[in-house]
């Protein structure tokens, strides 16, 4: 019996986790037809579900952690010396143990008041901040980086996605 070699290309895992955590962010933004889900203070069994590893590339031997997708929670694992925006709603989120959390939220506030509290909170706990190019704000601390990224809502409001990742 003869196969066939694929005609897909295939992805590096860290491209992989790229691609889910856009759909991950594209999921959970600009719906604005939704309320913001209430907070929590832990996952439930229904919130968080483990996303299986993608299967390693021919010849490729580092294995991926195991990513966790969490709905209106902190994830575990988000890094004490990020902030968390005050008051906002915690909407979809992915950690991957060893290479970083994206988490989003949504707040009543500006883009400007959200992203003055976190150059301020990201500058006081130590990290490097500049302004993204396309708006929102980069950092870097010892190797590791975070975007924070803003988008108004149809509904009002302002959603926040932060991208923190833990291998630079």
């Amino acid at each position: 019996m003869r196969h066939r070699a694929s005609d897909r290309p295939t992805r590096p895992p860290i491209a992989s986790a790229a691609a889910l955590l856009g759909c991950l962010f594209a999921l959970g933004c600009g719906s604005g037809d939704s309320p913001a889900p209430e907070p929590a203070t832990a996952p439930t069994p229904e919130a968080a579900a483990a996303v299986p590893a993608p299967p390693a590339a021919p010849g490729e031997t580092e294995s991926i952690p195991e990513a966790t997708a969490t709905e209106g929670v902190i994830p575990e694992g988000y890094p004490s010396d990020v902030p968390v925006y005050p008051g906002s709603a915690p909407g979809p989120a992915m950690a991957m143990p060893g290479l970083g959390v994206f988490a989003t939220s949504d707040s009543g506030d500006t883009a400007d008041a959200i992203l003055s509290h976190f150059r301020g909170e990201l500058t006081k706990a130590g990290w490097a901040v500049e302004d993204a190019p396309a708006g929102g704000l980069d950092a870097t601390k010892e190797g590791r980086s975070v975007q924070v990224r803003t988008r108004a809502k149809e509904a009002g409001g302002t959603e926040i996605a932060v991208n923190i990742s833990e291998k630079g």
